[in-house]
């Protein structure tokens, strides 16, 4: 369990980095630029403007805000007295790059193949992980011990899976995510803090009702979720099984006593009506900003590094939808009915 009162200079700091974060103005100014490139200016005025040094074409708009959010976790792990409880973050880019990783070894493709697919921001570097996977050397990553092991134990027994399951790709995916969440609950159940683990099980909720929505639009066998469900969540697995008996039209019904139930309700209908899962996404990351935003009220503790980091990770994806758009000559209407919540 972390004390929380040893967060007091990490969250000093975070309290004077959130006033750079992107507003409900600039975002908007940014929308109603008339193309790509006037957008791409506009980040001059943000947080970026160091990111954005010597880089004029705005279709490299990627490479700013990927070292934006580099900054932010060079600036985090050396101001926090937990790094563990950072992981909550950085795991995800970890096991992003393992998926890569094994599907190229799999797949008969080799390191560089994938290299410009793989994401620096993880807590495990990169040459540690190409070591293990592809050549099996046992070089310390850097992590705990005990997590290292059964990573590494995970890797081993995705593949065998992997063969097992007719040498499908989308069970590497699946059970890794399960994998990963599996850790990073842990990490915030040993930390004490109420908030990180109700942040962690919305997490697995909402991973599950996505799952739910992309495999039961596809007609795939239940079996296969079985393999994906995610434990420690709020919403039980029975709930799930049940419900994969019936339409998906059903569903929004049966989720209609929990937490979630306006968001499955929209995400269905968009679906229905646009064939899009865009909306679903936008009210699960809607929903998680609403939450990470209690973060404000705590002092102390590692609650607002973690809200912090989300924050401008969604500024990052909000700058990135922008882009996209305008690169596409999408219409400024268009683009604001996809945008999620700033924080």
């Amino acid at each position: 369990m972390v004390n929380k009162h040893d967060f007091a200079y990490s969250v000093a700091l975070i309290r004077t980095l959130e006033t750079l974060l992107l507003n409900d103005n600039e975002v908007e100014r940014m929308t109603l630029c008339k193309n790509a490139k006037e957008a791409f200016k506009v980040l001059n005025e943000f947080d970026y403007s160091d990111n954005k040094a010597g880089i004029e074409d705005p279709s490299d708009f990627q490479k700013v805000i990927t070292e934006g959010l580099m900054d932010i976790k060079e600036t985090l792990t050396a101001s926090t007295p937990s790094k563990k409880i950072l992981n909550i973050l950085l795991f995800q880019y970890d096991f992003h790059n393992i998926k890569t990783l094994i599907k190229a070894k799999l797949s008969g493709k080799t390191y560089e193949d994938v290299e410009e697919l793989l994401n620096k921001m993880g807590a495990i570097p990169l040459e540690a992980l190409k070591n293990y996977i592809f050549e099996g050397i046992l070089n310390p990553w850097g992590i705990s011990e005990h997590t290292e092991l059964y990573i590494k134990k995970k890797i081993l027994k995705v593949q065998e899976l992997f063969e097992k399951e007719d040498k499908n790709p989308q069970v590497i995916d699946l059970y890794l995510d399960q994998k990963l969440m599996k850790i990073i609950y842990g990490i915030a159940k040993d930390s004490g803090s109420e908030f990180l683990i109700n942040y962690v099980k919305k997490l697995i909720d909402l991973s599950n009702i996505r799952l739910f929505f992309r495999m039961k639009s596809q007609e795939k066998e239940i079996n296969l979720y079985e393999i994906a469900f995610i434990r420690n969540g709020k919403i039980p697995y029975a709930k799930f099984q049940e419900a994969y008996k019936h339409a998906l039209a059903d569903f929004p019904e049966t989720m209609k006593p929990t937490d979630y139930s306006s968001i499955v309700e929209t995400g269905y209908k968009h679906f229905q009506d646009e064939k899009t899962f865009i909306y679903l996404e936008r009210e699960i990351e809607n929903h998680l900003t609403n939450y990470i935003q209690y973060a404000k009220l705590n002092p102390f503790g590692p609650e607002p590094l973690i809200a912090y980091f989300l924050a401008k990770k969604n500024n990052a994806l909000i700058i990135r939808m922008i882009m996209v758009n305008k690169l596409n000559n999408i219409e400024p209407v268009e683009i604001q009915k996809r945008l999620r919540k700033l924080y």
